[in-house]
């Protein structure tokens, strides 16, 4: 996945600026955030632990695709149940974090797609992500649980049946993003979005850094036992679907333009010894 290409000049400014001033560098790794659900929580639902590191959320969805009859463009709308935080390549375990066992956590979302190669709502074709909106919830209290429902191949839509004590943390909408039905009929979905966490429900929750990532990437893909085409009916069920998600923060230019000033003050002293 990549950063938006509004972006781009940005970054490598960024980074012509970083290796004029001797700074060495490593390939990043994902960006380790704090969760806090005791902080965010507190004794809702019972007991919750404190807070701990993670770089990753894993996940499970199910989405329904509804088939435009312009056979160009696609509607989907489903829900992303994740089931583990990671962190650095190891799962954060249940006792740590609580989640899907002291509170839960997903995300809702809908999104639109427009053919850009192959045939449509056939294998091997290509779709960009023209729109998407995803909220993202928790539920602090496992005594009544949040359930989900999947899509089905009768055409019935992802749905989720909210805890009573489940409300919203955080928004996302699209920067850019790509959707494909491969070869074999599996599918695939990865977006880079603009994220927002609630104040307080959301900045109580993900507590650093402080402010938060404001750039959330995600992927999730699923193989062919997993999705259901169904043409003649106008949609697609996709089921059996993993993926995660993670974050990034995109420099503000004030940032950047203080790193040109040092690239030009660079330059400039170079001429003068010349």
């Amino acid at each position: 996945m990549q950063v938006p290409s509004k972006y781009n000049k940005l970054l490598t400014a960024g980074a012509v600026a970083v290796v004029a001033l001797g700074i060495s560098s490593q390939a990043a790794a994902f960006p380790v955030f704090t969760v806090d659900p005791n902080g965010a929580f507190g004794n809702t639902g019972g007991n919750h632990p404190g807070a701990f590191q993670a770089d990753f959320i894993t996940g499970n969805s199910s989405t329904l695709v509804t088939l435009n009859a312009n056979q160009t463009t696609a509607a989907g709308s489903g829900w992303v149940n994740f089931s583990a935080f990671v962190d650095n390549g190891s799962n954060v375990l249940a006792n740590v974090s609580g989640l899907n066992s002291d509170w839960q956590m997903w995300a809702q979302f809908t999104y639109t797609l427009s053919l850009t190669s192959g045939t449509y709502g056939t294998t091997n074709s290509i779709y960009n992500v023209t729109s998407l909106h995803a909220d993202f919830w928790v539920d602090p209290s496992i005594a009544t649980a949040t359930s989900f429902t999947s899509a089905t191949n009768a055409g019935g839509a992802a749905s989720v049946t909210h805890g009573a004590d489940s409300f919203i943390v955080a928004t996302a909408d699209l920067f850019q993003g790509v959707a494909n039905i491969n070869a074999l009929g599996g599918t695939g979905f990865n977006s880079t979005n603009d994220f927002n966490l609630l104040n307080p429900a959301g900045t109580n929750l993900f507590t650093s850094p402080d402010p938060f990532y404001n750039v959330q990437f995600n992927e999730f893909n699923n193989t062919q036992q997993g999705a259901f085409i169904n043409l003649a009916g106008g949609y697609i069920t996709i089921n059996q679907t993993t993926g995660g998600v993670d974050f990034n923060q995109v420099p503000e230019p004030a940032t950047l333009a203080l790193l040109g000033i040092g690239l030009l003050g660079i330059g400039a002293s170079k001429r003068r010894k010349a």
